[in-house]
């Protein structure tokens, strides 16, 4: 069975390493990579960017022996990348604590195989899919542990964080990286930001002589193109204009671009950005799993064939920003007891600041359910209406997840089943409730964004996005949240951090663009085709969707069932569906 796997796995890989033995040690396509053996015998792989270069990577694991050890030394890098590690027999593989990069494995006769895509597992091992956890990702929001689960039967994943160890007593999955213990006041944390978000990106730049970054005008993507440039990498900065007159991203994507050396601005003709739901026939594949990121691949990769164009061998985003910046609100609550002025007057911020009634938040504040009790308790509310956006249930586990009104009782029954499923051994990742949410808003964030990687490296231009380092994590995350959450003021780590970066008017912009008006025309103008797609739909021939409703809906205007993302969970499925 083993050599049988090695021959699938061959057919369409573009790259093979041998044991010493003569068995495959790595087969595949992958980018930058350094391999070795140490003097004592053990095959070392990082494949992805790091600090070190070769030689330097080569010195530090010669006199390796066993696997910890080499770990060890891979931990201390910074940079995003893979580490296997093999010896005497056992195996040892790992990516990142954000989950940007992931490892999926299955087992067969007499081997286990591993790699960082689903669906190659489940292409080696003729996984069949299984359809009740692709009903799972109809929910308008997956909650913990579902999210992590890949959609084939047979092939599994290691949670981020957490690593893969096989040998001859078969594999088991451990944790290696916890979150930091948040001390650092503000300043303290802000020049360990600094630090870490330009080693992140001058990692990445050494290999790569001209990047493309996107600058919307947002703080995220102007710190990322601001410390690109510094690092000499000769930038070609990227806007894409928004429809929405009121919209002023493009003002302050050209006061910071106005303040870059040696970079050159490129703003995108707005005719040339597409609307939402746009080309969803055209969204190639394949990708690991449906995400909303892949029905906005046109956007997102708009304007890349210039970028290539001009040279740019990589280009940078600054998504990450908003999961890693941002403090839970929730933390307030743990400052109940310790801090209770402060606490009740962050409350009353976040309150003012989202409309929350103050029945709706004291419910939310006086929940003590387990984790495991709030995710049993939600499977019998699919179907319930849905809470207003920004609802005090962003205090509590999580928002509660809701089925679309298009979802047939088969789908709801499935939806329960896996929830009360998961909920008898589900358990929260964090220690308290904000550490958990944050753990859970880092971990969407990081399945949605390598997608788009996954979708830009088919493209010709790969894509990086510095703030799903681990280490730019460990540095946000090592912030008191006091001291990086506030309901009064955006992003003050970032602020803090960029100072003499980026330029203060820009650091001290207080809107923030959003796409509302391109999202609306976009449902607007595409509204047939998307009906289109429900005639021939795979969903439905599942049995998870009904097709008559959903054409209805669709053709509806102004239709409430379409107001909030369950639309985009499941166009995200039927696309993914026609491209795998």
């Amino acid at each position: 069975m083993a050599s049988h796997l090695e021959k699938q796995a061959e057919i369409t890989a573009e790259k093979r390493v041998l044991h010493p033995s003569g068995r495959p040690f790595l087969i595949g396509s992958w980018g930058p990579a350094f391999i070795t053996t140490t003097r004592h015998g053990l095959r070392i792989a990082a494949i992805g960017c790091s600090s070190a270069d070769e030689r330097d990577l080569a010195q530090r694991l010669a006199d390796e022996r066993d696997i910890e050890s080499a770990a060890r030394v891979a931990r201390s890098l910074r940079g995003e990348f893979h580490l296997v590690v093999a010896a005497d027999g056992r195996l040892r593989v790992q990516g990142t604590a954000s989950g940007m990069r992931r490892v999926f494995y299955g087992d067969a006769p007499g081997v286990t195989v591993a790699s960082n895509r689903a669906d190659v597992i489940a292409g080696l091992l003729d996984a069949p899919l299984d359809e009740e956890l692709l009903a799972v990702r109809l929910l308008d929001s997956v909650p913990h542990p579902l999210g992590d689960v890949p959609l084939w039967r047979g092939v599994h994943a290691v949670p981020p964080g957490f690593r893969l160890d096989t040998g001859p007593d078969g594999s088991s999955c451990t944790r290696w990286w916890s979150p930091p213990e948040p001390r650092l006041e503000l300043d303290e944390g802000a020049a360990m930001l600094r630090t870490e978000l330009d080693s992140a990106i001058r990692a990445r730049t050494r290999a790569a002589t001209t990047v493309s970054s996107d600058l919307s005008g947002g703080l995220d993507s102007t710190a990322v193109c601001a410390l690109a440039a510094a690092a000499g990498a000769t930038p070609v900065a990227l806007t894409m204009p928004s429809r929405d007159p009121g919209d002023d991203d493009l003002h302050w994507a050209k006061l910071a671009a106005a303040d870059l050396d040696h970079a050159e601005h490129v703003v995108l003709a707005v005719d040339r950005v597409p609307l939402f739901y746009s080309g969803l026939l055209e969204v190639t594949g394949p990708v690991d799993e449906p995400v909303p990121t892949i029905l906005d691949q046109p956007r997102q990769l708009a304007g890349h064939d210039e970028m290539l164009a001009r040279g740019a061998e990589l280009h940078f985003t600054g998504m990450g920003g908003d999961h890693v910046l941002w403090g839970h609100p929730a933390h307030a609550l743990e400052r109940l007891t310790t801090d209770p002025v402060r606490a009740l007057r962050h409350i009353r911020g976040y309150r003012a600041h989202n409309r929350w009634s103050l029945r709706d938040a004291f419910s939310v504040i006086s929940d003590r359910r387990p984790y495991g009790q709030w995710l049993a308790d939600s499977a019998d509310r699919l179907t319930a209406s849905r809470a207003a956006p920004h609802s005090a249930d962003v205090l509590a586990w999580d928002v509660p997840p809701r089925l679309p009104g298009w979802a047939t009782p088969d789908a709801v029954a499935a939806v329960r089943r896996r929830m009360r499923q998961a909920a008898q051994s589900a358990a929260p990742l964090g220690k308290t409730r904000a550490q958990h949410n944050e753990l859970n808003v880092l971990h969407h964030g990081t399945r949605v964004t390598r997608v788009l990687h996954q979708v830009a490296e088919q493209g010709g231009l790969p894509m990086a996005s510095p703030f799903f380092d681990d280490r730019v994590i460990e540095a946000c995350w090592a912030v008191r949240p006091e001291a990086r959450s506030s309901p009064w003021q955006y992003k003050p780590l970032l602020k803090a951090a960029m100072r003499g970066v980026v330029p203060a008017t820009v650091l001290g912009r207080d809107t923030k663009g959003e796409a509302s008006t391109d999202a609306a025309n976009g449902l607007r103008e595409n509204r047939a085709r998307i009906a289109e797609l429900w005639h021939d739909s795979r969903l439905a021939r599942m049995g998870l969707v009904d097709a008559d409703k959903l054409v209805r809906i669709t053709l509806q205007p102004s239709s409430p069932e379409l107001r909030y993302a369950g639309l985009d969970s499941t166009l995200a499925c039927e696309i993914w569906l026609r491209t795998i």
